[in-house]
């Protein structure tokens, strides 16, 4: 059952580009969270802003403390810069499905966009294998923190890195080379991508996958408004007709049930 936590601040500073990285002791929910999972926290100590902000979980620590990547984006971000360890905010979660762990013995391929980290952070230091890494990003200013980077490379096999721009790794779309490493690739039942990004490069991945006849999970980025389901504002379409509301059903979907 999900739980309304006070969760204390017990780290909270910048982390480069823009971004700020967030430890919340919540022992509750560090016990239960799965990769690709997300909170919905309050941003300050009182109702203003009245929703509260969805937040994905990039790793649980000490199996007491949940860890949170965020980019300062608007007002509610710019709010919570604000917070200092001690304070306590109200915090929702975990809420949504997760990522199933890939089996051991595979190679996970993990493709991210941009500041759709998080997720597949988590997922990569849960994974019991090592993996095959794809960062793509329109520039280098919009790369993922350099430290994120880092901890995505401590656990891959092969990291490969392209920006639109050229300013980091290889020039053009990150797709590009994935495409090309799994047209070489000896694929089996354990091969299985996990994607999170922009929604035009999660088309772009599910058609590869789709075309190469793996498995992929994708996680959808939608904003949302209640965190469980009530609202629908986060609905998307899917293939078998109607919708699915990322919260509830997703945000970790099979890419084949995305209508794109």
């Amino acid at each position: 059952m999900n739980k309304l936590h006070a969760a204390e601040i017990v780290y909270h500073r910048p982390a480069g580009k823009g971004y700020y990285r967030l430890v919340l002791k919540a022992p509750d929910a560090a016990k239960t969270t799965l990769p690709g999972q997300f909170v919905m926290l309050r941003v300050s100590e009182n109702l203003d802003p009245l929703l509260a902000r969805p937040l994905g979980i990039s790793s649980v620590i000490a199996k007491t403390s949940v860890e949170i990547y965020y980019r300062v984006a608007g007002r509610g971000t710019r709010l919570l810069t604000r917070m200092e360890p001690g304070r306590a905010l109200l915090m929702h979660g975990p809420l949504g499905n997760g990522f199933l762990l890939p089996d051991k013995g595979g190679i996970p391929i993990l493709v991210i966009g941009g500041s759709g980290f998080p997720p597949l952070l988590f997922l990569s230091e849960r994974a019991r294998s090592r993996q095959r890494v794809f960062i793509g990003s329109r520039n280098m200013a919009s790369m993922p923190p350099a430290g994120v980077v880092k901890r995505f490379r401590e656990k891959a096999e092969k990291m490969h890195i392209a920006t639109e721009d050229g300013s980091q790794g290889k020039r053009g779309l990150v797709t590009v080379d994935l495409e090309a490493y799994i047209g070489n690739l000896k694929k089996d039942a354990k091969t299985v991508i996990y994607a999170c990004g922009p929604r035009p490069m999660l088309a772009a991945v599910s058609k590869i996958a789709a075309d190469s006849s793996i498995t992929c999970y994708v996680t959808m980025e939608e904003r949302m408004a209640c965190g469980f389901g009530a609202c629908m504002g986060c609905s998307v379409a899917v293939k078998a007709g109607g919708y699915k509301r990322v919260c509830k059903e997703g945000p970790v979907f099979d890419s084949r049930e995305i209508e794109w």
